[in-house]
C-alpha cells in the first residue's frame, strides 16, 4: 500500500498542487509570525541583558498598584548616598528616565515612541559598570545644555559631536549641544529606539524629577553576591522602597517582553489560523472530488483484496504527504514572510526592532505539525467515504449527490451554527480579553455550521443567483447553473472558503463603518471649539504645557484650554482623570454644572459627572479618596457636579494644581481653541499656525478636519486588517480554480459531447466562467449574512460605549462585485483548459 500511495501521489501531483499551495501559504504565515516575534524577543532580551549586565541590585519605589500595571513613582535622590555607603557596594548611581524626542534637522521627531521601540531620555550614568551605553565619540554631558545621543539616531540625522540640536522635553522644544555619541552595548541604539542623555542635574530639572530619581542601581564589590548585597541595602532603606537583585530585574523585563511579543504573536497568528482554516476547505474539497473520481479505482483495490483500513490509510497517506511537503515549503517561505510582516508593521507605524532571524525548534515543530494536522483533519471525511466504497461500485456509475436533501445535515448544521453563535455572543458579552479564544471558537463553529448546512442552501440560493445568468447568457448560463445545482455539496464546499474570507472582510468593513459613524455622532455632540491642536506623538507624548497660555495671548484667540489626562484610582475604581484650567476651559465648553463651581477646582478639588455622583451618593463638599501612581493616596473635595461629558472630559475633572502636584509628566493631550469675536476662521488659523511653528509635533485641525482624522485612523486599521485577510481570500479563490479544474477532469467526456453537438470553444469557456460566478456569489451571499451577524453582535456587546450599527452599503456592494470578478479570474485557466479539450479524445474518456 505504501508503494501504491507513492504511485498515486505522483500520478496526481498536479491535481494536489492547489491543496499544497493552500497549506504552504497558511504554514508560511504561521512560521513567519513565529520567526518575527522570536526575533523581536531575542533582540529585546539582548538589550535588557546588556542594560543590566553590571547591575547587581536595584532600589526602586514599590508598585503603585495592580490598577497601574508596573508603573512606579520616583524615590528620594538622597537615598543614592545611603546606598553607596553600604558595606559591599562598589558604586551606586541614580537613574532617571522619561519620554524625550530628538528632532531631525527638518524639525521632525526621530523615531516613533512605542512599547517596543521607545524614544527616551535620562541622566548619563557616570559609573561605566552601571551604564549600558558606551561612548563612541566625544565625552559625557557636564552642563545643562549638553547631551549624548545614541549612534543610531546620529546616523539617521547626520548629527555629529558639536552640533546644536532640538529635543522635546515634556513636549517643550529645548536647544542642546551634542557632546557625545554612544552605542548601546554593541548596538547602535536601545532595541531600535532613541536615547538622549543629560547631566543628572539637567535630567532632574527637565524631566520633572527635582530631588528625585526613578531608581538606584548598585554594583557589588568582589566576593559579595547579589542576594547578600540586596539584604544589606534593604536593612538601611525605608519600607516604602523595594530592593531587588539585577537577576530578578532581568527576569522581570524578559517576562514583560514575553507579554508584549505575545500580543503581537496572538494577533498575527489569528490571521494565520484563518488562512489555514480556509485552506482546509480546499484540501477537503480536493480529496472529496478525487475520491469521487476514483470510486472505480478504489473499488477495484477492494475487489483485489485491500481492506477498508488499507484504503483509509491510502487516502490519509496521500493527505499526510501533501501536508508534510507543503509544511516544509511553508517553513522555508516563512522567513520571507517574517520580513514582509515586519515591513507591513513598519508601514503602519510600528517599526519593530529585529536583528537577524531567530528560527527556533518550536517554530519548526509548530509549522510542520500545523501543515500535517490540517491536511489530515481535512481529509478524514473523504478518506472514510473512500474506505466505504464497495467492490461492486467498480461496475456502477457515480451516485447522484443528494446532499441537498439531507434532514440530518440540516439538523446537525443548525445545532453547530447555534452553538457557535452562542459562544460568540457569550464571549463578546463578557468583555474580557480572556474570552477572546471563546469568541474565536464561536466564529469558527459558526462558519462550520453554515458550511454543514451549505448543501441544503445551495440549491435555492444557486437557483436565485443563477437565474439572471440563465435568462441573459443563454445556453452557457443555463448549463452553468445546472452544473452548480447538480452537485450542491461540491458547490457549497467550494464556496465555503470564499464565504469565510468575505465574511471576515465584510465584518471588518461593518465594524469600521459603525465606529466612524459613532465617532462622528459623538464629536458632533462634544466638539464645541473652533479648533483643536493635536499632538503627532504616540504613547506618553503630548503638547507642551505652555502652549495653551501662549495661544490664549494671541489677539485672534478668545480662549485656549489644554486638557491633560492621567490614570488614577477614584473610590477604589480605576478611572481616567482629566485636568484643565477651569477659567479658560469654561469660556469654550459648557459642562452644565448643576452644583458647585468649576472655579473652585483648586489644590484639592474634583468635579464629578452627575450620574457618577448619584450612583456613589456624593454631593459638593464630600471628600473623595483618590490614589495616584506617583504620590499615593490623597483625598479630594467635590467642588462641582456636571451633567454633560463634552470637550474631552469624562467622569472626573480636576484643576491643574492637583495634576501638577501628583503627576511628573506635565503635557497636554490636546488644546481646544476658540477664535475671538469678529475674527474670521482663516485669520485665526493663520495666527495659530504661525505660533505652532515652535511646536514641531502639534497639528491644527478644525471640526471637520478633526473628524476626518479620527476616520482616517480607523481606515488605517481597516486597511491593515484587509492586507492580513488578503491571503485567506487568495486561498479561497485558489480553491474555486482548483474545484473547477478537477470538475473539468471529471466531466471530460461530457464536455467532449457538448463540443461534438455544436458548442463552441467560446460558449464552453463562458459556461465554466459563469459557474465560477455562481459559486462566488453563493459564497459572497453567505459571507455577507455572517458579516452582518458578526457586526450586530460586536456592536451589541459594546452598547455601553454608544457605538451604533452602520451598514456601509456601497462598500458591501464593492465587496460583492470584487468577489464576483475574482471568481471570473479564478476560472480563467480552467475555462481555457476546458475549451482546448480534444473532442474525440474527450468522448473516448471513461
Amino acid at each position: 500500500m505504501i508503494t501504491t500511495t507513492i504511485k498515486m501521489l505522483l500520478a496526481r501531483r498536479l491535481r494536489l498542487a492547489a491543496s499544497t499551495l493552500a497549506v504552504l501559504a497558511g504554514v508560511a504565515f504561521v512560521a513567519g509570525t513565529l520567526v518575527l516575534t522570536d526575533t523581536i524577543a531575542a533582540t529585546l532580551h539582548d538589550a535588557f541583558a546588556g542594560m543590566n549586565a553590571g547591575t547587581d541590585v536595584v532600589v526602586r519605589d514599590r508598585p503603585a498598584g495592580q490598577e497601574f500595571g508596573d508603573q512606579r513613582g520616583p524615590i528620594d535622590a538622597a537615598l543614592v548616598a545611603t546606598v553607596a555607603a553600604v558595606d559591599g557596594v562598589e558604586a551606586a548611581e541614580g537613574r532617571i528616565q522619561a519620554p524625550v524626542q530628538l528632532l531631525n534637522p527638518h524639525g521632525r521627531p526621530v523615531g516613533t515612541s512605542s512599547p517596543i521601540a521607545a524614544t527616551l531620555g535620562g541622566n548619563w550614568v557616570a559609573v561605566d559598570r552601571l551604564n549600558p551605553f558606551r561612548l563612541a565619540a566625544g565625552r559625557p554631558p557636564r552642563a545643562d545644555e549638553e547631551v549624548v545621543i545614541d549612534r543610531g539616531s546620529a546616523k539617521q540625522t547626520g548629527y555629529r559631536v558639536g552640533d546644536t540640536v532640538t529635543v522635546l522635553v515634556q513636549a517643550k522644544p529645548t536647544r542642546v549641544r551634542v557632546v557625545g555619541i554612544a552605542t548601546f552595548g554593541a548596538a547602535d541604539s536601545p532595541a531600535g529606539g532613541s536615547y538622549v542623555g543629560f547631566s543628572r542635574a539637567a535630567a532632574q530639572r527637565l524631566l520633572g524629577r527635582p530631588g528625585k530619581v526613578d531608581a538606584i542601581a548598585a554594583a557589588a564589590t568582589a566576593g559579595v553576591s547579589q542576594q547578600e548585597l540586596r539584604d544589606r541595602i534593604a536593612r538601611v532603606t525605608p519600607a516604602t522602597v523595594e530592593v531587588v537583585t539585577g537577576a530578578a530585574i532581568t527576569t522581570e523585563e524578559r517576562r514583560q517582553v514575553k507579554q508584549l511579543t505575545g500580543f503581537v504573536n496572538r494577533f498575527l497568528l489569528a490571521f494565520a489560523l484563518i488562512a489555514l482554516f480556509v485552506g482546509s476547505f480546499i484540501i477537503y474539497n480536493t480529496f472529496s472530488i478525487l475520491v469521487a473520481q476514483r470510486s472505480r479505482e478504489l473499488a477495484l483495490l477492494r475487489a483485489l483484496g485491500a481492506s477498508r483500513r488499507q484504503v483509509l490509510t491510502l487516502v490519509l497517506g496521500e493527505a499526510a504527504a501533501t501536508g508534510l511537503v507543503a509544511a516544509l515549503l511553508g517553513l522555508a517561505a516563512g522567513i520571507g514572510v517574517a520580513a514582509g510582516l515586519k515591513a507591513l508593521l513598519a508601514a503602519f507605524g510600528l517599526d519593530v526592532p529585529a536583528a537577524g532571524l531567530a528560527v527556533t525548534p518550536r517554530t519548526v515543530l509548530v509549522s510542520l505539525l500545523a501543515g500535517l494536522l490540517v491536511s489530515l483533519a481535512a481529509a478524514v471525511l473523504p478518506a472514510r467515504r473512500a474506505a466505504r466504497v464497495a467492490p461492486l461500485a467498480a461496475l456502477r456509475e457515480l451516485a447522484h449527490d443528494a446532499a441537498g436533501h439531507s434532514r440530518r445535515r440540516l439538523v446537525l448544521g443548525a445545532a453547530v451554527t447555534a452553538l457557535g453563535a452562542g459562544a460568540l455572543l457569550g464571549g463578546l458579552a463578557s468583555g474580557s480579553e480572556a474570552a477572546l479564544p471563546v469568541v474565536g471558537l464561536g466564529g469558527a463553529l459558526l462558519f462550520l455550521g453554515v458550511t454543514v448546512i451549505g448543501p441544503v442552501l445551495a440549491r435555492p440560493v444557486t437557483r436565485l443567483v443563477g437565474a439572471p445568468l440563465a435568462a441573459l447568457a443563454g445556453m452557457p448560463g443555463r448549463l452553468a447553473r445546472a452544473n452548480a445545482l447538480r452537485s450542491p455539496k461540491r458547490t457549497s464546499a467550494t464556496a465555503a472558503a470564499l464565504m469565510i474570507g468575505v465574511g471576515l472582510v465584510g465584518f471588518a468593513t461593518i465594524v469600521a463603518a459603525s465606529s466612524k459613524a459613532s465617532t462622528a455622532a459623538y464629536l458632533d455632540r462634544v466638539f464645541t471649539a473652533d479648533f483643536v491642536v493635536e499632538s503627532g506623538s504616540f504613547g506618553p507624548g503630548g503638547l507642551s504645557s505652555d502652549l495653551a497660555g501662549r495661544l490664549e495671548r494671541l489677539p485672534e484667540v478668545k480662549a485656549a484650554a489644554g486638557v491633560r489626562q492621567g490614570l488614577a484610582v477614584v473610590d477604589g475604581a480605576r478611572a481616567d482623570l482629566m485636568a484643565v484650567d477651569p477659567t479658560s476651559y469654561a469660556k469654550i465648553v459648557d459642562l452644565g454644572v448643576t452644583s458647585g463651581r468649576l472655579q473652585d477646582l483648586d489644590a484639592d478639588g474634583i468635579a464629578v459627572l452627575d450620574t457618577v455622583a448619584t450612583a456613589k451618593g456624593w454631593s459638593v463638599g464630600d471628600r473623595v479618596p483618590v490614589r495616584f501612581p506617583e504620590t499615593g493616596q490623597q483625598r479630594l473635595t467635590v467642588a462641582a457636579i456636571y451633567h454633560t461629558s463634552v470637550g474631552g472630559v469624562g467622569s472626573y475633572l480636576v484643576g491643574l494644581p492637583v495634576y501638577q502636584a501628583n503627576f511628573a509628566h506635565q503635557v497636554d493631550a490636546r488644546v481646544f481653541v476658540d477664535r475671538a469675536d469678529g475674527v474670521s476662521a482663516a485669520a485665526a488659523r493663520a495666527a495659530i499656525q504661525q505660533l505652532l511653528a515652535d511646536y514641531p509635533t502639534a497639528t491644527l485641525q478644525d471640526q471637520t478636519e478633526f473628524k476626518q482624522a479620527q476616520a482616517t485612523q480607523i481606515d488605517q486599521v481597516l486597511n491593515f486588517v484587509y492586507l492580513l485577510l488578503a491571503l485567506a481570500v487568495v486561498i479561497a479563490l485558489l480553491g474555486i480554480a482548483n474545484t473547477l479544474a478537477l470538475s473539468i477532469l471529471e466531466r471530460t467526456r461530457e464536455l467532449g459531447l457538448l463540443r461534438a453537438v455544436g458548442m463552441t470553444r467560446r460558449q464552453l469557456r463562458a459556461t465554466v466562467r459563469y459557474e465560477a460566478v455562481i459559486i462566488a456569489l453563493f459564497g459572497t451571499v453567505l459571507g455577507l449574512l455572517i458579516a452582518v451577524f458578526f457586526g450586530w453582535a460586536m456592536v451589541t456587546a459594546v452598547a455601553e460605549e454608544q457605538v451604533r450599527l452602520a451598514m456601509p452599503a456601497p462598500q458591501l456592494a464593492v465587496i460583492t462585485l470584487a468577489a464576483t470578478l475574482a471568481g471570473v479570474l479564478a476560472a480563467v485557466l480552467p475555462a481555457r483548459r476546458a475549451s482546448r479539450l480534444d473532442v474525440l479524445a474527450a468522448i473516448a474518456t471513461e
